[in-house]
């Protein structure tokens, strides 16, 4: 294995157990900060891949944070759409078809992309239990895990290559696969559902996982970037890390909803 290997393991082995003990030990008010902190690094990020001055920078933290300090008092819907009507505010002073197409769009798309990934962990962290949590990012994590082991030692198809030239066929199954062995597993420890419905939830959270790294290797080939930054040893930035994390995060929660129906 080359020393990007070794990076990953390292980074996993010091970071997944502290985000497995803050999930178990910390109080709301602790993960809610963390996870403004979390969303400062990703827009950061975001705005870097596009190429952004400060004031976008800071003009576009301050409707997320609007967005995440009153996403409980005030419906989604009109957080959604009071963002989207100060989003183009700015463009009203300043508007240059060149300009407007490729500012406001990724603008849009980035606040958009962060709220609905960040969101529903908060509205899981506070009305769930938090083994849910756990099960989540262990299954997430590991279908990221399992498809790049898996494509490092049996990739041969190209699976999707256009978008990511080292993304295989192989690793994809290996990481529904590994992302399943351990939903069930955990499910059956944690108590959480039967192994039939831990099973489809696990497939379910794998392909999302993978549907959502696509869309960040899409993003960065399109703007020619790398990595979204250079955080994390072996992985680059935080949304390379957690990609498949705010992609499945709505459907995780929508999950929960539909079982808590059904009992």
């Amino acid at each position: 294995m080359n020393s990007n290997f070794f990076k990953r393991l390292l980074s996993a082995i010091i970071l997944f157990p502290l985000l497995i003990i803050l999930i178990i030990k910390a109080p709301y008010l602790l993960i809610f900060i963390l996870t403004l902190f979390c969303l400062l690094i990703c827009w950061y990020e975001w705005c870097q891949l596009f190429e952004y001055n400060r004031f976008y920078f800071f003009f576009g933290y301050s409707i997320l944070l609007f967005i995440f300090l009153f996403f409980n008092k005030i419906p989604f819907f009109y957080l959604i759409y009071l963002s989207f009507f100060f989003l183009f505010i700015p463009f009203l002073f300043n508007f240059n078809r060149e300009y407007f197409l490729v500012t406001f769009f990724p603008l849009l798309v980035g606040t958009l992309y962060l709220t609905i990934g960040f969101i529903p962990l908060l509205f899981i962290a506070k009305e769930y239990p938090r083994e849910y949590l756990i099960y989540f990012f262990s299954v997430v994590f590991s279908a990221d895990t399992g498809a790049y082991l898996t494509g490092k030692k049996l990739g041969r198809t190209p699976f999707f290559s256009k978008i990511s030239p080292k993304k295989t066929l192989e690793g994809f199954i290996g990481g529904i696969v590994f992302a399943v062995l351990v939903g069930m597993t955990l499910s059956y420890f944690l108590k959480l559902w039967s192994l039939g419905i831990s099973f489809i939830i696990s497939v379910i959270l794998a392909l999302i996982e993978a549907l959502g790294d696509l869309f960040e290797s899409a993003v960065k080939r399109a703007v020619g970037k790398k990595d979204s930054g250079a955080i994390i040893p072996g992985h680059g930035g935080m949304l390379d890390r957690i990609d498949g994390v705010l992609f499945a995060s709505s459907t995780f929660l929508i999950i929960l909803k539909v079982i808590e129906r059904w009992n």
